[in-house]
């Protein structure tokens, strides 16, 4: 189910308020609103079993911030701070605000044109999917992609497009020829991103 069709949990924390929740343990909410890169680790590591090893919890909190690499975000000079990165509302949130030259057309619910030959709900979508799978790790190839591309210097926005980019391609044959979308296609248009 995508993110935008979910109800929403609870209603984003916008600046001022504060909010309880459960942390795993040694994890503590730092006091106030978030600083820009600052981030609560328990709340990317809700899920993770307790009985998960060291590594395994890096390698997750690493894949994890690498797709929602902040909690606080500024929507149309509106801020939210803490959000839940783990909740897909939320997490398509933070997205948008990562996304401030889109915010004035995605504003109006009458505007359905490009902006620098994109649509940015499309883009907004693309992204959401992508970050969707990144957080889940599914398919892997997705993260193994990220990794290789962030190994080679690319910086993480441009990462995230590029897979977007071939999240796209793939998507095309199911929007425009109602296609069953190929799986194994699109893993191994994956594996082949800028393998060297």
């Amino acid at each position: 189910m995508s993110p935008v069709s979910r109800g929403r949990k609870r209603k984003p924390m916008k600046s001022g308020r504060s909010r309880q929740s459960s942390r795993s343990p040694g994890y503590a909410s730092p006091p106030g609103p978030p600083a820009e890169g600052d981030v609560d680790p328990a709340a990317y590591l809700d899920d993770v079993p307790p009985s998960a090893d060291k590594a395994e919890v890096e390698s997750i909190l690493d894949r994890r911030m690498f797709t929602v690499a902040y909690q606080s975000t500024v929507i149309d000079g509106e801020r939210f701070d803490w959000l839940n990165p783990a909740d897909p509302d939320e997490r398509a949130l933070l997205i948008k605000g990562e996304h401030p030259e889109y915010h004035e057309s995605l504003a109006d619910p009458l505007f359905e044109g490009e902006l620098d030959g994109h649509s940015p709900r499309l883009h907004l979508t693309m992204h959401e999917v992508i970050a969707n799978q990144l957080w889940d790790d599914d398919p892997p190839e997705v993260w193994q992609a990220a990794r290789r591309l962030r190994d080679q210097g690319m910086n993480r926005h441009d990462i995230l497009h590029r897979l977007a980019a071939v999240l796209t391609k793939h998507m095309y044959p199911v929007l425009a020829k109602h296609e069953q979308f190929d799986t194994e296609a699109y893993r191994r248009a994956l594996n082949e991103l800028h393998r060297e």
